[in-house]
């Protein structure tokens, strides 16, 4: 059997391009045999933690990295793209940066990296050439353009040296591979150049293709017919122009080059030298700043001492006692500055008049309770503390903080000034197909009618009921037939596919280096806001803490009908 491994692989994290689950391209390359897998989705790493919890699920070595696009420095409407493959920390640290520059230089949504943002920048970094809309692969089938080609290879050698740069060769059956790869390939022999074969893989089974264009077509607000009439014009039409760009067994591409063994053989030499593995934890918090620099523990153990008789005017010796054992296993786990951090955030608000209070299991903790961060008193309500937090468990607790609606925004602000904004973010959320509405994109993607968009929308739970119980949804005529069951069988394809990106309701980011060497973020649709390419279960993944600053519009309520019934209960903390 022939050794491969793909090195170009796009999930439906490109989005509105890849048509496979990171978990379905996991699972087929296991099936094929391979040991390790990559992941390049288009100037992101948004599925980057469900994809590496698949593969390690699966026994295979995930390989992270990005398809960046690269703008030309005398022609900025002039794009190419570019494969970036993590090896180590660093790399991956120069990928987060990179892919976070090329999303904030551009309007949302068209993330394009400046060719000169990459010196400095390529540490730790693997290179492929790249896809037939590379920089070297346009050029070569340019009239002409050997000299462009040899600048541009020579250009990608000083800055990623010459064993981090690769030639990456693509067959797809199209009518320009094979000059273009004779080419690319004399281009590789002349600079004394390694080369290496890539499927530009964008769903794990050839039947996917069907989806895949759609998908193009949703992202592109055309039509297949639209899109197909563009194959036969001047214009490049934004659909590929067959389905092989599936993940291809070993033999599979060696038929398709045969002349190129070490270019097979090449891929598995990249393989074994990527071994970053996402793993970051609770340090990345910021230290939070304490009197005369003494330990976070210390001095969370002092608050709360100080705490105890305001709380307690007459404790006895198992409020102590309780207190010992929790800051025991806080400091134990290392989130006492985790809860400095919270208690920090809660003190500020109080402070300003901004009405809110804690939430979820803190309830459990004294310590919580001592901080005024919970308004509940567990000792009194013989509350488990092990149920909030454990030795066992050293993961960040879930504290929700809950605001005054109104005022949420001045919280916000603070933590950006108190840390900084390039050490503070939202986590973001994606906003997925859902199979019933997805057949009115599918529907326009499809060219059909609004009438017929309509009817198939008010037929798909009965269509869905009778495929649960083997029976066929029958329509009007058999074209409305076919219609249905097409839109049926794509609409159960596209679920749950990420459609694009939203803002977490609440959930913060706050590190204490830089976000963007940890994960890449983006700007978010709401102003003056930041979102990192992570939502809450990716966050949870790698260990990165998220603090919850949510909005409750129910704290006005209270403040609103505590002053009309009485001035004393107006004074309630909440």
């Amino acid at each position: 059997m022939t050794q491969y491994i793909e090195l170009h692989c796009h999930s439906n994290f490109s989005l509105l391009d890849g048509a496979s689950h990171p978990e379905e391209l996991v699972a087929r390359a296991a099936e094929l045999g391979m040991s390790t897998l990559a992941l390049t989705d288009h100037n992101a790493v948004y599925g980057a933690a469900r994809f590496t919890r698949a593969a390690k699920e699966c026994g295979l070595q995930p390989i992270l990295g990005a398809e960046l696009t690269l703008a030309e420095e005398d022609n900025p409407d002039h794009t190419h793209h570019l494969t970036l493959l993590v090896e180590n920390q660093a790399g991956w640290h120069n990928l987060c940066y990179l892919i976070s520059r090329a999303q904030h230089d551009d309007p949302k949504g068209q993330a394009m990296l400046p060719f000169a943002e990459l010196t400095g920048c390529t540490n730790g970094l693997i290179a492929l050439s790249g896809c037939r809309h590379s920089l070297l692969a346009t050029a070569v089938q340019k009239k002409n353009g050997n000299k462009t080609a040899v600048s541009a290879a020579r250009r990608y050698l000083d800055l990623f040296g010459r064993d981090n740069f690769a030639i990456e060769l693509q067959h797809h059956y199209l009518p320009d591979d094979a000059l273009r790869n004779g080419r690319l390939t004399a281009l590789a022999h002349h600079l004394k150049l390694p080369y290496v074969v890539t499927n530009n893989v964008h769903y794990h089974l050839p039947e996917r293709h069907k989806l895949q264009d759609v998908l193009v077509c949703i992202h592109h607000l055309t039509t297949m017919d639209e899109s197909a009439h563009l194959f036969d014009t001047l214009k490049a039409s934004p659909r590929r122009l067959n389905g092989e760009y599936y993940l291809k067994t070993g033999a599979q591409m060696a038929a398709l080059f045969p002349d190129q063994p070490q270019a097979i053989a090449h891929t598995l030499h990249i393989a074994n030298r990527c071994h970053f593995e996402l793993s970051y934890g609770l340090q990345d918090l910021p230290h939070f700043p304490t009197p005369h620099g003494i330990s976070s523990g210390a001095y969370l153990r002092r608050l709360c001492q100080e705490a105890i008789p305001h709380r307690y005017p007459q404790p006895g010796g198992h409020i102590q006692e309780q207190v010992n054992h929790e800051l025991t296993i806080i400091e134990g786990v290392g989130l006492a500055n985790y809860f400095l951090i919270v208690w920090d955030i809660v003190r500020y608000a109080r402070a300003q008049g901004i009405r809110c209070q804690g939430r979820g299991s803190a309830a459990n903790s004294l310590v919580a309770y001592l901080l005024n961060i919970s308004p509940v008193d567990p000792i009194a309500h013989d509350l488990v503390f092990e149920r909030f937090l454990s030795a066992e468990r050293a993961i960040a607790p879930d504290i929700d903080l809950d605001f005054d609606a109104a005022r949420r925004e001045e919280v916000i602000q603070y933590l950006y000034g108190r840390y900084g904004a390039d050490h503070t973010a939202m986590a973001c959320t994606f906003i997925t197909f859902r199979a019933k509405s997805a057949i009115r994109d599918i529907g326009k993607a499809l060219g059909l009618t609004p009438e017929l968009v309509s009817t198939a929308r008010s037929r798909f739970g009965f269509a869905v009921h009778a495929l649960e119980t083997n029976t066929t949804p029958r329509a009007d005529n058999q074209t409305e037939q076919n219609t249905l069951d097409l839109l049926l069988d794509l609409s159960q394809q596209i679920e749950g596919f990420p459609r694009h990106l939203g803002i977490h309701s609440g959930g913060m980011i706050i590190t204490g280096s830089p976000l963007m060497g940890r994960v890449p973020t983006e700007p978010a649709t709401m102003p003056d806001r930041v979102v990192v390419q992570w939502d809450k279960e990716a966050l949870e993944d790698v260990g990165l803490v998220k603090i919850d600053i949510l909005g409750l519009r129910h704290c006005l309520q209270v403040k609103d009908n505590c002053e009309l019934s009485s001035p004393k209960l107006a004074t309630i903390h909440l």
